[in-house]
């Protein structure tokens, strides 16, 4: 028998699915318009298939927690672990919107509260890093969920005596834990529904509510399996991404009854107007009402005023306390409030000392694993702040957003609408929290305003008056965060305590020292813990190990001697004799190291001569602006969340960039290497995108422990030519130092018009597709540019090791390598050398435990590295560099130049190279970080690039001719 068949057969016999006689029918909207219609009746057979499942893999009387969009695996497993004597909590299922630190953190604080005995859920869910003590059932795709067996007793929809556990809002803190048995909901949704009238076959409720709120799990999913109503359900980021979806699913299926929060109001009512006559119920809840919003949506539809109603509900009384019929208000301390009608049948309310208390037949005693919260009279207190005027009640605020200043009572949540009535632009990205003013000695509130400009806005004061003209208030300060700052709950509503926390986090982090990274032997044992540590590193490096060896020591503050060898330099480092610290200038160079490559210290000295004070000159090899901006963004405002313990690498190093006095910058880095690179940028919403993990890299020491870090995949053909510029200087206002740009590329000439130094202006007669500074004439004119400044360039003080650093690679190179090419590699043998950095494609190494398949580590190519090894390996996986190796074992490339000559003494000739991509990361789906606003926009610069890529082949080609006739001349002539 088909499922359909087995649908068929249960509706007919729907009088067996539960006590409203009736198994209503569920609608499914997809984000592309389609339609999954579910008539739960068919369900039984599945239903009792996976509770006799799970009843397997859990103790019957277990709380489960399930993580699911809004599916249909989502009811199907609700009402299995019913089945199964579990007791359900509906958790939020991850978003791009939320934090993944907060995000973890708070299905930590659930598994303990809770004492959840697993977690069920998707693939997505677990990739994203369960916290410890997570179990995690992963379930099939609903339609792979087998049916019971032939025969198999199919229970009603709904068990006679069950249980299920919601969480409260979470607004001051962590969401809390409620439980309810199935008699306290029955009697709960009788009477809401003596208020509602809602009746099986008449009405249809529509939703994009997630069931991990209250408002969505009861009003718009619980209650209706109750009652035998029908559902037709989006989810909610579904909905985000096309709003107009509910009125179209409303107009559709002729829905009656809606449930929005304010701001869904607030967003319905700029959607094209049109008649919905179906609808009795158009229902506000689960934040302050606001009467201009609920005026403009109720005259934008042309709805009668009767079908508006303001609810007060809440978890801890399963959710509905008072319903309002039709929009009253009240001037209450001087602003309108909106009443939320009479309590509902069975519910009483009092007010303490300003705050509401309720009392209800089915109202909680205590959170899970709480103590009893409730007073003599068995009143529970909501947190809540308001008044009974006429038998109405009317909500003010919360208690915990009150704030008094000069003996004066004010709401955090006014500051909030003050805000966003005086910049309606801001709507949903500003909160104001209460912080502790030390000068005062009292606490103030603090308006935190997301937006991508926030390190250029200059009109703090201009926001504050507007906020005291509109409030009164006297004392208060105004700051801009970049976006993703604020932390929201799973309602979407800001978690004050939370962001407070996190605004002081950064200040900390801004005042603070930089972390002090791992010791120089730790790090010298990590590279070269195979080589002789007794012999001159001259005669145990190649060139590459040999630069890796040079950042390392210089980061110490090591001067490089190639004669000195490892345990020497480990000597200095525990150690020396100190020296006086002098002022000096720092310039930081973020452009390719060949544009610089005729600089010498004799130049840095006469520079330091001209300005009259000591210059040091640092090559850094950092991503391209838009990403390092986005990184130190990261570092100063989200990396305070989180352990710092596997950053110290990637503070280290920007950290460098911040003590600069001026950074130089060049065409080369910014624009000719980005098309054709993929980058790891550290992601503001703590998440790892999956493609990181095959994201290969040289030997650049920024990205040393990329492979721990939460990453965001950016492609460099993302990141458009005529934005460079702007992204640059952007990159100095923030960090407020000035930049002096480079131009040496005239196939870009248009897009660098106004930068500090170009070249082919200078050589007009030259046809080089890129020219290289005049190292002497380059300084005379750095100094001219320093000594006309506005403001002189701030100074460092220390004991530089050496006035010309140039050891890290030349630029950052960072591309992905096509999975399944890994793949046919990692399958073709058994035993492998990984020659490269750790962050340098993961993947491989977590594959190859994986399939069971041993491997080993070198830090060089050079034999003596190699030789030790050789009966350890079949095949040897180039991570780290490019070019070519006298390598006699197979090697295949997954880092090299040229991807159609990667593989060298393989056996298989018909094997195809290695596959690398650009991939496009603007995807609608994945989200972005901060930088995506004004950084990424795809398209547009490809012929430009294609162009220049031509004349630098065609440089290349014509100077490899001048060296190849130089030869045979010199030849000749011998």
């Amino acid at each position: 028998m088909t499922d359909d068949q087995h649908m068929t057969a249960e509706q007919a016999g729907a009088a067996e699915t539960g006590p409203a006689g009736r198994a209503p029918t569920f609608v499914f909207v997809e984000a592309n318009g389609s339609e999954l219609t579910l008539p739960l009746g068919g369900l039984r057979p599945r239903i009792a298939g996976l509770a006799s499942d799970l009843q397997r893999q859990v103790a019957q009387g277990s709380v489960v927690g399930l993580m699911f969009r809004s599916e249909p695996i989502l009811v199907l497993a609700w009402l299995a672990c019913l089945h199964a004597g579990l007791r359900p909590l509906v958790m939020q299922y991850p978003t791009t919107k939320q934090s993944r630190e907060y995000w973890r953190a708070s299905v930590a604080n659930t598994v303990e509260r809770a004492g959840l005995a697993a977690l069920l859920c998707d693939e997505y869910c677990v990739s994203l890093g369960m916290p410890e003590g997570a179990r995690a059932i992963v379930l099939p795709r609903f339609e792979d969920i087998p049916a019971a067996p032939e025969g198999t007793a199919l229970p009603a929809l709904l068990p006679e005596s069950f249980a299920i556990v919601q969480l409260s809002s979470g607004t001051t803190g962590f969401r809390k834990a409620v439980e309810f048995r199935s008699d306290d909901l029955r009697r709960h949704v009788a009477d809401y529904n003596e208020t509602l009238r809602l009746e099986p076959g008449r009405d249809c409720v529509v939703s994009w509510l997630p069931l991990y709120h209250d408002m969505g799990y009861v009003a718009c999913f619980v209650m209706p399996l109750l009652l035998g109503i029908d559902v037709v359900m989006m989810d909610p980021m579904t909905w985000v991404r096309n709003p107009v979806m509910l009125f179209d699913a409303v107009e559709r299926h002729r829905g009656t009854v809606t449930y929005m929060p304010n701001f869904g109001f607030e967003v319905m009512a700029r959607a094209e107007p049109r008649p919905l006559p179906s609808v009795r119920h158009w229902i506000s809840c689960s934040e302050p009402v606001s009467a201009v919003t609920t005026r403009r949506f109720m005259e934008r539809i042309g709805a009668p005023d009767e079908t508006f109603s303001a609810c007060y509900a809440m978890a801890e009384n399963i959710f509905a306390v008072s319903f309002s019929r039709g929009l009253v208000t009240r001037t209450i301390d001087g602003r309108e409030v909106v009443s939320c009608g009479r309590p509902i049948t069975g519910v009483e309310v009092k007010v303490v000392e300003d705050e509401l208390w309720v009392r209800s037949p089915t109202s909680l005693r205590n959170y899970m694993g709480g103590d009893d919260i409730r007073d003599a009279e068995g009143f529970y207190p909501t947190g809540d702040l308001g008044q009974i005027i006429e038998g109405e009640l009317h909500v003010t605020g919360r208690k915990q957003d009150l704030i008094t200043q000069a003996g004066r009572k004010f709401m955090l949540s006014d500051i909030d609408l003050a805000v966003n009535e005086a910049f309606p632009e801001v709507k949903g990205r500003v909160a104001a929290v209460q912080v502790y003013d030390e000068r005062l000695g009292t606490q103030k509130p603090l308006v935190l305003i997301e937006d991508k400009d926030f390190f250029l806005r200059r009109d703090t004061d201009a926001v504050a008056d507007a906020i005291r003209d509109a409030t009164g208030l006297d004392q208060m300060e105004v700051a801009f965060v970049p976006p993703r700052f604020l932390t929201k709950t799973s309602s979407g509503k800001i978690n004050r305590k939370k962001s407070a926390q996190d605004w002081a986090a950064h200040l900390e982090q801004k005042s603070g020292a930089a972390v002090q990274g791992a010791s120089v032997e730790t790090e010298l044992r990590h590279y070269y813990e195979h080589l002789p540590w007794d012999v001159p590193v001259r005669g145990i490096l190649d060139s590459l190990s040999l630069t890796v060896l040079r950042i390392i020591l210089n980061d110490a503050g090591i001067a490089f001697d190639p004669d000195a060898t490892l345990d020497d330099f480990v000597r200095q480092g525990a150690g020396g004799a100190e020296k006086a610290e002098a002022e000096y200038l720092y310039i930081v160079s973020l452009a390719d190291r060949g544009t610089l490559k005729h600089i010498t210290p004799q130049h840095i000295e006469a520079l330091s001569r001209r300005l009259k004070i000591p210059v040091v000159l640092e090559h850094l090899c950092l991503p391209p602006a838009a990403v390092t901006l986005s990184d130190l963004v990261f570092q100063d405002y989200f990396l305070p969340r989180v352990d710092r313990a596997d950053y110290a690498v990637v503070e280290r190093q920007l950290n460098k960039l911040r003590r600069a006095s001026l950074i130089l910058v060049d065409d080369v880095a910014e624009m000719v290497f980005p098309p054709a690179q993929v980058y790891g940028a550290l992601s503001h919403n703590l998440e790892r995108d999956p493609r990181a993990d095959l994201i290969t890299v040289r030997w650049q020491r920024y990205p040393q422990m990329h492979q721990k870090l939460p990453l965001t995949v950016v492609s460099g053909r993302d990141l458009p030519f005529r934005h460079r510029s702007d992204t640059i200087m952007r990159l100095g206002a923030y960090l407020k130092t000035p930049v002096f740009r480079i131009a040496t590329l005239r196939e870009t000439a248009e897009f660098t018009d106004d930068w500090e130094h170009r070249l082919f202006e200078e050589f007009p007669d030259r046809a080089d597709a890129r020219l290289h500074l005049q190292p002497g004439a380059f300084m005379q004119g750095l100094a001219s540019w320093i000594e006309a400044l506005p403001k002189p360039p701030k100074r460092q003080s220390g004991v530089p090791v050496t006035a010309l650093e140039m050891s890290d690679l030349s630029h950052f190179c960072s591309r992905i390598v096509d999975r399944d090419s890994v793949d046919k590699v990692l399958d073709r043998f058994d035993r492998f050398c990984i020659v490269g950095q750790e962050c340098s494609v993961p993947y491989v190494a977590r594959r190859l435990e994986e399939l069971g398949k041993p491997y080993v580590r070198s830090p060089s190519y050079a034999p003596d590295a190699l030789a030790p090894l050789s009966d350890s390996f079949d095949c040897i996986l180039i991570c780290g560099a490019q070019g070519r190796y006298a390598i006699e074992k197979p090697a295949v490339a997954l880092m090299a130049a040229d991807p159609t000559q990667n593989t060298w003494n393989f056996p298989d000739p018909s094997f195809e190279t290695m596959t690398f991509v650009v991939p496009q990361t603007r995807a609608p789906a994945t989200g972005q970080d901060w930088y995506v606003s004004f950084a990424l926009e795809r398209g547009g610069d490809d012929a430009v690039f294609r162009a220049l890529r031509q004349a630098l082949r065609e440089q290349g080609i014509a100077a490899r001719k001048r060296v190849e006739s130089r030869r045979a001349l010199a030849k000749a002539g011998s």
